[in-house]
């Protein structure tokens, strides 16, 4: 990937000075408040919340039920539900009883504050992951004109966007709440190739080769090359695969700092589970003297996936699941390959096979993050139907683990006290410490625009100087209101910590490493008064090269855990 800074991102000195400009705010704690040598210590308290969907034997979304209807385990021990959350219709829902400490909106008794919208922790974010690397255009492009209509269905708070997968990630349209946008976007991908016609020709190849081949002894030298040949084509397919997890994985980390609900609406032909099992398994029907499905197993990416699946659940995504190649029409049944089929069956054992081997991958992904997949079937209209009341209908369990982010994975199980009721939710998560999720946060808001600055936290671009002929070296000055930042008393001075952690992004949308530091900010007792209406002055100097990029930082009061989350825009040389 193309970096952003040349060398490194460098921390430079901070300026420990109080500016004199005027900040006012509330944020320092009086003399009375906190007795002098009283103890206080960092606030980092992690709510974790899961998303859960409950439907009844039909499918259709259960509403009106209370924290008291749910039992929430972690790594199979019961744990309070400290925070609960219920939304029906995308709006807020006022449950007919709730338990006791369950705390949030849902929870109002009086109808008269009853919230008209969500707040920002629980606006949704969908991503349309378009993977055209591994889907025929023909499948594509039916699947896009019901897609379409789904999109315009969405409620106007929801976030979209769109990306493409071919041999590389694209996006084609950043977040945007106008669906109209999204929809005009998804018909410039229908003029594209679908990487999986190759596959399916050189699939089709090696079936009549396989077919071909003679079934016994008499000449064994050319059914170990054929062999070799299903060696050769699953290798590459398991190469293929590695990128296109990849690119999944970047996109899991590119949503994993966004406040909210997010969603990969994920559109394709599948991915294989294991490259080139039916090819294998074809070959040891017809050569049994051969190893051929002991050598699939080597390709087995389960792992892969289940890896997947957990860094989704650790970024709080889930996966809803589009296989776009609908019903299932065996390709050894026509004509050209109806020599593959005559085998005992074999070429249709081995077309099933591999459209199962292709389902059982997206299938798993939308299973362990709570999401649903749509498999064989061609009109996918009712099923999306299905998956915008997800988005609109939902309870939201949270609960404080009890213990400073370990870092480890942890699985979660949700159940309903009523019988006939189907509970989905994604199995786990990730306990990350406070620094990993700051950066990112980080990250993420630079990425995708977001901006939030309880803080009134305010970055400037300082006075550029040359580093060596093309780049330069940018200050960004990072000023923090003082009135707005917890100090508390220490033997005759007022303390605060406070988080820094930035970034920068070009206009290619390369992101480099998030930079961090910690500062002490002391004030003696008796300027605390004078203090209230200055700022301390944070400077971050970053080598650039020549063109536009974004800056963006994270700033923490690690004592009143409240954090911001800013950008600005520079352009640096002649580019």
């Amino acid at each position: 990937m193309k970096r952003l800074i040349s060398g490194c991102l460098a921390l430079l000195l901070f300026a420990p000075g109080l500016m004199a400009q005027d900040a006012s705010g509330d944020g320092i704690g009086g003399a009375g408040e906190h007795p002098e040598g009283a103890f206080f210590d960092t606030l980092d308290v992690n709510v974790v919340n899961i998303e859960v969907f409950v439907t009844d034997k039909k499918g259709n979304p259960v509403t009106g039920l209370t924290a008291g209807d749910f039992t929430l385990l972690e790594d199979g021990r019961p744990i309070g539900i400290s925070n609960f959350y219920a939304v029906a219709g995308g709006k807020p829902a006022l449950p007919a009883g709730g338990a006791e400490g369950a705390e949030g909106a849902a929870e109002t008794r009086d109808p008269s504050l009853r919230l008209e919208s969500l707040p920002e922790a629980q606006r949704l974010h969908v991503v349309v992951y378009v993977d055209n690397f591994n889907i025929e255009p023909f499948h594509r492009n039916r699947v896009f004109s019901q897609l379409r209509t789904f999109l315009r269905t969405l409620d106007a708070e929801a976030r979209v966007m769109l990306v493409s997968y071919d041999r590389a990630l694209h996006i084609r349209q950043r977040f945007t709440e106008d669906a109209g946008l999204v929809t005009a976007a998804t018909f410039e991908l229908e003029e594209m190739t679908g990487g999986r016609l190759q596959y399916n020709r050189e699939r089709r190849d090696i079936l009549k080769v396989i077919d071909r081949a003679a079934s016994d002894d008499e000449d064994r030298k050319t059914n170990y090359a054929v062999l070799a040949r299903i060696r050769q084509h699953a290798s590459s397919i398991k190469n293929d695969l590695e990128f296109s997890l990849e690119a999944l994985r970047d996109t899991i980390n590119s949503l994993s700092g966004l406040p909210g609900r997010k969603a990969v609406v994920y559109v394709s032909d599948g991915l294989p589970m294991v490259p080139g099992r039916d090819l294998f398994y074809h070959a040891q029907r017809k050569f049994e003297d051969l190893s051929a499905v002991l050598e699939s197993r080597q390709l087995d990416a389960t792992r892969d996936f289940q890896v997947l699946a957990n860094h989704a659940n650790s970024g709080g995504v889930t996966f809803y699941t589009i296989d776009a190649s609908g019903l299932l029409s065996l390709t050894s049944a026509n004509a050209e390959n109806a020599r593959a089929s005559s085998v005992d069956g074999g070429g249709a054992f081995a077309d099933e096979m591999d459209r199962d081997n292709m389902q059982a991958s997206i299938r798993y992904i939308a299973d362990r993050t709570g999401g649903t997949s749509i498999v064989n079937v061609n009109d996918i209209g009712r099923l999306l139907g299905r998956v915008g009341a997800d988005f609109r209908t939902y309870y939201s369990l949270g609960y404080t683990p009890g213990r400073a982010g370990d870092g480890r994975y942890h699985e979660v199980k949700v159940t309903v006290a009523r019988d006939g009721l189907k509970v989905r939710h994604r199995d786990g998560y990730r306990d990350k410490p406070v620094n990993q999720r700051m950066k990112e946060r980080t990250a993420s808001s630079l990425r995708h625009g977001y901006q939030s600055n309880p803080l009134k936290v305010a970055v400037r671009v300082g006075q550029m100087s040359p580093h060596n002929e093309r780049n330069l070296v940018v200050p960004f000055v990072i000023e923090i209101p003082l009135g707005k930042v917890v100090l508390v008393p220490r033997e005759g001075v007022y303390e605060g910590r406070v988080q820094v952690y930035f970034t920068a992004m070009d206009e290619e949308g390369a992101i480099a490493d998030v930079q961090q530091d910690e500062i002490s900010i002391q004030v003696p007792a008796e300027d605390l008064e004078d203090a209230r209406g200055k700022h301390y002055t944070y400077e971050a100097r970053l080598v650039m090269r020549p063109g536009r990029h974004l800056f963006g930082a994270g700033i923490r009061d690690a004592y009143g855990a409240t954090s911001s989350f800013i950008s600005v825009g520079v352009a640096t040389g002649s580019g």
